[in-house]
């Protein structure tokens, strides 16, 4: 069985940071990959569905948002606008399943799972849930104490192989999770963002927290320190799904 296992510490552009996601992800579409992850970090961007892309006021508003030293580049999963930048970091899973194997539900456990026996090494007690307020809400944002702390989002793709049964899906589950940096004034880009675009800015700040908040920590490496921490929780994480054990 072929295992990736990618850890970038260093902030890349995010349309790089996005093509060598869907590189990872087209391997283990086609089957030369079983199951892997890929963990980096981006240099300040916004990060928007299509849709936006659709409305009346967007190119403006991005070329605002670029002049700003915020380009923007929309993806190809749905949710809302999420921000990127050093201070947070990515992490995408990849792997292969049959589709009747698996559901919505239990695959974004996969990387839920993750981030929260991650945080729970670090005496953090996280959960998910739907937060009002928070950027790119969803089900299975992972919160502490009601409040932000990583976004999630999934896509399923047909596996192109010879080898592999009719209904197996290729699954991407990413995670963005708000390690350190001033939250507040990256929550306040991204509503100036959706004002310019005509959208009411809805984005509430108290509704998000990062890690560095969490532990109280404040050391220039933290980010990185924290990318390499994780990074070691998932080599026993995808090894252990690799062996077929029960996910963390």
């Amino acid at each position: 069985m072929k295992v990736e296992k990618v850890v970038c510490c260093d902030p890349m552009e995010i349309t790089t940071g996005l093509q060598m996601e869907e590189s990872f992800y087209t391997a283990v579409s086609y089957g030369e990959v079983e199951m892997g992850y890929f963990l980096w970090r981006s240099k300040p961007a916004l990060v928007v569905p299509r849709s936006t892309t659709r409305k009346a006021n967007f190119e403006l508003a991005a070329l605002e948002s670029k002049r700003s030293g915020w380009p923007v580049v929309a993806r190809s999963t749905g949710g809302e606008l999420t921000p990127q930048c050093e201070s947070f970091f990515n992490v995408s899973i990849f792997l292969r399943r049959q589709e009747e194997q698996i559901g919505i539900q239990e695959s974004y456990m996969i990387i839920c799972s993750a981030i929260l026996g991650w945080l729970n090494e670090m005496g953090v007690q996280g959960h998910c849930a739907s937060i009002n307020g928070a950027f790119c809400n969803g089900d299975f944002n992972v919160h502490v104490g009601g409040k932000k702390l990583a976004g999630t989002a999934q896509r399923w793709r047909k596996v192109r192989s010879e080898l592999s049964g009719s209904d197996e899906k290729a699954l991407l589950l990413h995670a963005v999770i708000l390690c350190d940096g001033d939250v507040d004034h990256l929550l306040d880009v991204a509503n100036r963002f959706y004002q310019a675009c005509g959208v009411d800015p809805f984005i509430v700040k108290d509704k998000h927290v990062s890690l560095g908040q969490l532990l109280g920590e404040n050391n220039p490496r933290f980010v990185e320190e924290k990318m390499q921490s994780f990074g070691r929780y998932m080599d026993q994480y995808i090894d252990s799904m690799a062996e077929g054990c029960q996910y963390a």
